[in-house]
This record gives structure tokens, C-alpha cells and sequence, in this order.
């Protein structure tokens, strides 16, 4: 970034009275006027310099020596210049022109991130509320590529401050907090946006799983967080990552039915009939061992609906080809549809 969009990226992150000081324009003019070095050698341009150390305050020299930058392809200090006029103009309190200029930077750069946000500014300067939040978006999104986390979660404070924020700018703010250790408002603002998401829906199931990511990064002890990570990946169809996770889970809770229960759900959806047979005997067996025999005998009929010649199941039941035949009229629905409700 050159040196007058650092001056003009620090000072819009002050207040508003502090930024247009004629200090400030003069500081930004003088910059403008001596960053022609790599020019010398063009006759035009030769001129304009000595025009512009005589009359370092027409607006018709810094024009013309934009268009001369124009046609060299350097955008970037054609943007300067018109940020430098834009700025007297702006001192002068004439915010239609300060706005005209910074529109022909834009049509210039588009993508520029200090040029979207000075526009932003001046857009809210003019009252213009409804454009301001999307070129706030884009200069974030410019700060972002450019690793400046910083000024990113400035911009991005400023559209959630106007009440414009979208679900994905949230978790774009969020993710930065987090990797520059702003856990607790992090936190903060994540747990809003999953309540949002539990009580409304409409959400993107991708949006809610990053949430529930960035949430689980921040305590990776939490039960509940980690259920609902389980529950959005089968809900998004992604079978082989809720596996994943609950198998971690169940590496500290091997006993937990709920969790044995979905598993044996994941199973099922990967046509892993095999694991989620096994998975049933575990849960049979953990029913046995709190006495519950109606449960046990529930999951080795479901066995016996799988793989009908199962000899645990049939040891276990005792049964005979008869009742072997009426084997589905028995199986209740416990395995499918139950969430995890209850991690106890």
C-alpha cells in the first residue's frame, strides 16, 4: 500500500472530526505532488511538476496529472490523486464533488479497500446509509486477502454497528477475533448467532456449522456444541465427519446410548450394515447390563431384520423360524430419528 492510503487507512478509523483537518489535506497533497519520481522522463509530465510546485493547490493540475498516470497504467496513483482532491474537497465541506472524485477512483479500482472505505464514509457523511455496508464489506474483504486481521474487524464492527450485518459477516468478524485472541467477544457474538439460527432457521447449514466450529475451537469441552455439530453434518448429508466426531466423543463416554445410537444412525447412512450391527450389540449389551431386557431384545430383533441368521441374536432371543417371520413387526423405530438430546 503506498504511503498515502496508509495515511488515509489510519485516519478513518478516527473520528469523523479529526479526519478532514486541513493539516490532513496538506500532508496528502504534498504526498501526491512527489510521487511522480518514475516520470521524469515524460515531457507532460515534466510541465505538470512545475505547474504543481507553483500552484500546489489547483485541482486542474492534479486532474491532468491523473489522466497522465492513467495512461501509464498506474492506477494506483491515480487513485492517490483523486483521494488527495477529494480530500480539499471535503475540507471544504463540498461533499458532492469530494464524492464525484472518489467515484472515478472507484470506476478506476474497484476492489481498492482503503478507497471503499473512504467512500463508505463519506457516503454516511451525505446520509447515504444503504451504500455505505457494502463498500465496507468489500475494503474488509481487500484487508483480509491483504492479512491486515485488524483493520478487517474494524470495518466489520462498523456494519454490525449500523445493524447491516449478514450472518456471514458475523462469522467473518468472529474468525478474525479469534485468531487475534478476542475470544470472549468472539464468543459473545457466536452464541447470539446460534440462538438466531435454533429459534428462526433459515440459516445455511454451512453457516451454522462454521458457527458451531468457531464455538467448539473456543471450549472444546462443550457437550452441547459438539451434539449440534453432530446433528448439522447429518443434516447436511456429510456422514463420514459427524462420524468422525462421534467417535471422539464416545472415546470419553463409551457407555453413552444416545451417542451409540447415532452412530449406529451414520452407519446405516453409509450402507455399513456390518458396523452398524456391532454398533446394536453394544447397546444391547449395555440395556443387559442395567437390567432393561424389553431394550436388549428390541436391538437384537433389529439385528435379526439385518442379518436374520445373526447367531448372537438368535442365542440371545431363542427364536424359532415362526417367530423369525414376524420379525418386523416387532422392531420398534430407536435407532433413525433420535437427536442428541440428552449427553448425560
Amino acid at each position: 500500500m503506498s504511503g498515502i492510503l496508509k495515511k488515509i487507512t489510519g485516519l478513518l478509523k478516527k473520528d469523523v472530526k479529526e479526519v478532514f483537518s486541513a493539516e490532513t489535506v496538506k500532508n496528502i497533497t504534498k504526498a501526491v505532488n512527489t510521487d511522480v519520481a518514475d516520470m521524469v522522463g515524460d515531457s507532460k509530465a515534466q510541465r505538470l511538476l512545475g505547474r504543481l510546485e507553483r500552484s500546489p493547490d489547483n485541482i486542474d493540475f492534479h486532474i491532468e496529472l491523473a489522466e497522465v498516470y492513467k495512461s501509464y497504467k498506474k492506477l494506483d496513483k491515480a487513485v492517490d490523486i483523486y483521494i488527495g482532491i477529494a480530500q480539499k474537497y471535503l475540507e471544504q465541506q463540498n461533499l458532492s464533488q469530494a464524492n464525484y472524485f472518489i467515484s472515478i477512483a472507484l470506476n478506476l479500482v474497484p476492489e481498492h479497500g482503503p478507497l471503499n472505505m473512504f467512500s463508505a464514509d463519506v457516503d454516511i457523511r451525505m446520509g447515504r446509509y444503504s451504500e455505505a455496508p457494502s463498500k465496507y464489506r468489500k475494503a474488509a474483504g481487500y484487508f483480509i486477502k491483504k492479512h491486515d486481521r485488524m483493520t478487517a474487524i474494524f470495518l466489520l464492527r462498523r456494519i454490525r454497528d449500523m445493524n447491516k450485518a449478514t450472518d456471514k459477516d458475523i462469522l467473518n468478524l468472529a474468525g478474525l477475533m479469534i485468531a487475534e485472541n478476542m475470544n470472549n467477544e468472539a464468543g459473545s457474538m457466536l452464541k447470539a448467532l446460534l440462538d438466531k439460527f435454533q429459534n428462526k432457521g433459515g440459516a445455511s447449514l454451512r453457516d451454522k456449522e462454521a458457527c458451531l466450529m468457531m464455538l467448539h475451537s473456543l471450549n472444546k469441552d462443550d457437550k452441547y456444541v459438539l451434539a449440534e455439530l453432530v446433528e448439522t453434518r447429518i443434516e447436511m448429508k456429510e456422514y463420514e465427519r459427524a462420524l468422525v466426531l462421534l467417535k471422539r466423543m464416545l472415546s470419553s463416554d463409551s457407555k453413552n446410548i444416545a451417542l451409540l445410537k447415532r452412530k449406529a444412525y451414520v452407519y446405516k447412512m453409509l450402507e455399513d450394515r456390518e458396523s452398524q450391527v456391532k454398533i446394536f450389540k453394544v447397546i444391547a449389551t449395555i440395556y443387559a447390563e442395567e437390567g432393561n431386557l424389553v431394550y436388549r431384545n428390541i436391538f437384537y430383533h433389529k439385528i435379526l431384520k439385518i442379518f436374520p441368521n445373526d447367531v448372537e441374536a438368535l442365542a440371545i432371543l431363542k427364536m424359532d423360524d415362526k417367530l423369525k417371520e414376524n420379525v418386523s413387526a416387532k422392531i420398534e423405530n430407536t435407532d433413525s430419528k433420535i437427536k442428541l438430546v440428552d449427553l448425560e
